[in-house]
């Protein structure tokens, strides 16, 4: 199972279609294809690739539901 997961783009780099991504601390380099991104923004990643722009209370919503998966699972 694949999952897409929620951080904050912290730099853009147009030319290459990139941009690097911010997961609580942890920082992945994502496609961005024809995603119209800017650094603060949202998103959600998927195998590599930025696939969408998500509003501050969805991302902050999707967050904290794997905050609580994760305890879950440590549980």
């Amino acid at each position: 199972m694949c999952v897409a997961y929620p951080g904050t783009v912290i730099a853009v780099r147009p030319a290459e279609h990139k941009a690097t991504v911010d997961f609580s601390g942890t920082t992945v380099d994502a496609l961005t294809g024809v995603s119209d991104i800017k650094e603060g923004d949202r998103v959600l990643v998927h195998a590599g690739c930025v696939i969408r722009v998500l509003q501050e209370q969805e991302a902050d919503e999707l967050t904290e539901l794997f905050k609580e998966l994760e305890e879950a699972i440590r549980s």
